[in-house]
């Protein structure tokens, strides 16, 4: 997807810092990255929501970490924006041999 160009005047789109993505995940900790990007880019929210054609009050619960958002919409913002997901393994010595084969949630 490419990035919008806007010529609109106005309020100016003040970047945001980019979080320590090292930290263990949380929704916080996403929905600061999905922000610091966003305004990175200087792109406002009605730029994203008009381009991705999703509402305003979603692309803000996303950046505020809010959980009851549509997994595909977040992923469309991501890659729209150029984040993606690592997928890493959690497991510690505490899991690995104690006779428990099936996978939990934690």
């Amino acid at each position: 997807m490419s990035h919008v160009k806007t010529s609109r005047k106005g309020k100016s789109v003040k970047p945001s810092p980019m979080p320590d993505l090292s930290k263990s995940f949380s929704p916080q900790l996403l929905a600061k990255a999905i922000s610091a990007k966003r305004t990175g880019l200087k792109l406002s929210l009605e730029d994203v929501v008009k381009v991705l054609s999703i509402s305003k009050p979603t692309l803000v619960k996303i950046e505020k970490g809010d959980t009851n958002v549509k997994l595909a919409t977040l992923l469309l913002v991501m890659e729209y924006l150029g984040l993606s997901f690592s997928l890493i393994s959690d497991e510690t010595a505490d899991h690995k041999g104690n006779g428990d084969d099936h996978d939990e949630w934690y």
